[in-house]
């Protein structure tokens, strides 16, 4: 009796256990939107969502300035891009004019369609500092001419002087000292225009400073002269007499 028992509550059991319905499968996980799966730097392999920023007007005139290519340029202006755009560091029209496409023509007409040649960037530093860095003598006149100051200092104390030393460009040094520049102008280190010109073994720039008022015996934050700083073989440093 017993045994007739415990198998009708096991058949009973398994038929109860057939009417229940199976068990739904686990439910997928949803697929990322589509914005932000393209949104994400996945070759980078970081993963992290990336706003899409508009290339705005303004944002194109300034890459058709640094390409030189006037015809985008003159579209831009159409559609309302203006002369006076800047971009995140400051660099106006005619700065990224001087320093990128180094086109003299696009200067002048940037400037004639209004632009100002002497708008400094975040650094300080303008067009004629540009311009003077990289040895374009005829750009360095027409700022000049068109009001540019030739002393102007950026945020480190350097002038246009100062970087057309660096850069060894000794006519651009003779116009500027021609046009009041300082020689002995100082940056935040101390040093000068003839220091940096021997320190580099710019011979030639060196020579033009010494004979336009340099003073050799100046000295740098770690009390060194020109000559003591001069590059081997830079003989207008090296004859200085010692302070």
């Amino acid at each position: 009796m017993m045994h007739r028992r415990l198998l009708l509550a096991l058949l009973i059991l398994a038929a109860c256990k057939r009417d229940e319905p199976p068990a739904p499968p686990p439910p997928k996980p949803p697929p990322p939107p589509a914005a932000a799966s393209a949104g994400r730097n996945l070759a980078m392999g970081m993963g992290e969502v990336r706003e899409t920023q508009p290339f705005t007007m303004e944002q194109r005139l300034l890459d058709a300035v640094r390409r030189d290519d006037r015809p985008t340029i003159e579209k831009a202006l159409e559609r309302g891009a203006t002369v006076g755009a800047k971009d995140d560091l400051q660099r106006s029209t005619v700065l990224l004019a001087v320093k990128d496409a180094k086109d003299l023509e696009l200067v002048r007409w940037l400037h004639g369609k209004g632009a100002a040649i002497d708008e400094p960037d975040l650094g300080g530093r303008t067009a004629l500092s540009f311009a003077a860095e990289g040895g374009s003598l005829a750009i360095v006149q027409y700022l000049v001419g068109q009001g540019a100051p030739a002393d102007r200092r950026d945020g480190q104390g350097r002038s246009p002087l100062f970087h057309a030393a660096l850069g060894d460009h000794a006519d651009v040094v003779v116009y500027l000292l021609d046009h009041r520049a300082d020689p002995n102008v100082r940056d935040q280190f101390g040093d000068t225009p003839l220091m940096v010109a021997c320190a580099k073994g710019h011979a030639k720039t060196a020579a033009v400073l010494l004979a336009r008022g340099a003073d050799p015996s100046l000295k740098d934050q770690e009390g060194r002269t020109a000559k003591e700083r001069a590059a081997a073989g830079t003989e207008p440093c090296q004859q200085l007499q010692a302070p």
